[in-house]
């Protein structure tokens, strides 16, 4: 009897998180490889969900999941969403704190998976207007958790959490800081002072005065 419970309770669990996942218009394959379900029970489970919810459903996305990486960087709003998902899974355990060699094969579960839906609804309640799809987020955690070409570090003026592309020169600050560093640049580079001291975002009233600006005072 035990037995029964438990297979029925873990069946229930794929096909409640297969029908979640069907609910972020997530593809068929997608769902199979987080759910374990065949893929003709998903195409079943989507005819019901079509039909008791209707029009209020997006329809099904075909074809491949996404794949191009530039999604992330592309501008820098883009960046800061990037963060804010990957900050989320990782406080609910959807990311390991190491890198894994295959996360394709070793991340995809339904306990993780339901922990996946719930940091992209909570993300949703922060950025309604976002274009990052469920899928893009399995991208995201996926590249992030094999390491190889995005890295996960902390802004070195707040302290944020920031995606870093590891083919990138980019400063390791997050947007709205690295925003900051370059106006700074540009005030620098007017003055004649050399940018890169001109790292800190703290406000202009605290910075140290130059030789070069002593001279200008005291003139």
């Amino acid at each position: 009897m035990r037995i029964w419970g438990h297979r029925y309770n873990r069946d229930l669990q794929r096909y409640n998180l297969a029908l979640r996942m069907i609910a972020h218009a997530a593809r068929t394959h997608t769902i199979c490889d987080w759910t374990g379900l065949p893929d003709d029970r998903i195409r079943n489970l989507y005819q019901s969900y079509y039909h008791e919810h209707g029009k209020n459903h997006a329809s099904r996305r075909r074809g491949p999941s996404p794949q191009s990486l530039a999604f992330f960087f592309g501008t820098a709003r883009s960046r800061s969403e990037s963060a804010a998902v990957v900050g989320l899974c990782y406080l609910l355990g959807v990311l390991p704190a190491e890198t894994v060699a295959n996360p394709r094969r070793e991340l995809p579960s339904v306990w993780r998976g339901q922990k996946l839906c719930v940091a992209y609804e909570m993300y949703l309640e922060l950025v309604p207007q976002t274009v990052m799809t469920l899928e893009h987020v399995v991208l995201l955690i996926m590249t992030v958790a094999l390491g190889h070409e995005f890295q996960v570090g902390h802004c070195i003026s707040c302290g944020g959490v920031i995606v870093i592309d590891r083919s990138s020169l980019r400063r390791w600050s997050c947007t709205h800081c690295g925003d900051h560093v370059d106006r700074r640049s540009e005030a620098a580079l007017e003055w004649g002072a050399d940018p890169a001291k001109e790292e800190s975002p703290q406000p202009d009233l605290f910075r140290v005065p130059s030789q070069r600006d002593r001279k200008r005072i005291r003139r």
